[in-house]
């Protein structure tokens, strides 16, 4: 299937592409710091749109480099974080750093979650 010119749809077929190169469902997208499954539908359906920082959520869990997901919305396509080091990037490379990424934000969601909890009264 051929990638629609611009827009919302645009960046679902790719989404979608790279998802399927990594081999994940919308859920593990999401388990890697990406938006929710609803959210993404809602933006399709255009009930919503997508915040900047949802863009970049996109690219984090995703393993492309900051901007991508607005320059595929704007027509352009998704580059990886990782440059390639030859004519072919390395999947292998791409996907240690996306669930490297991906970890970093839920430990950070985690660190948050437990600094509300022991600031909210709980003894150290």
């Amino acid at each position: 299937m051929e990638a629609p010119e611009q827009g919302i749809e645009r960046l679902h077929h790719f989404v979608t592409e790279r998802r399927r190169a990594l081999g994940i469902s919308r859920a593990q997208m999401f388990a890697r710091g990406g938006p929710s499954p609803s959210t993404m539908n809602k933006a399709l359906t255009g009930d919503r749109g997508l915040s900047r920082s949802t863009l970049e959520r996109i690219d984090r869990a995703l393993g492309w480099a900051p901007g991508s997901a607005e320059s595929v919305m704007d027509g352009g396509t998704p580059t990886s974080r990782i440059p390639a080091s030859s004519d072919a990037a390395c999947p292998a490379h791409e996907h240690v750093v996306t669930v490297l990424e991906s970890t970093r934000t839920q430990l950070h969601t985690a660190l948050e979650l437990v600094e509300g909890l022991l600031g909210s009264g709980h003894a150290r």
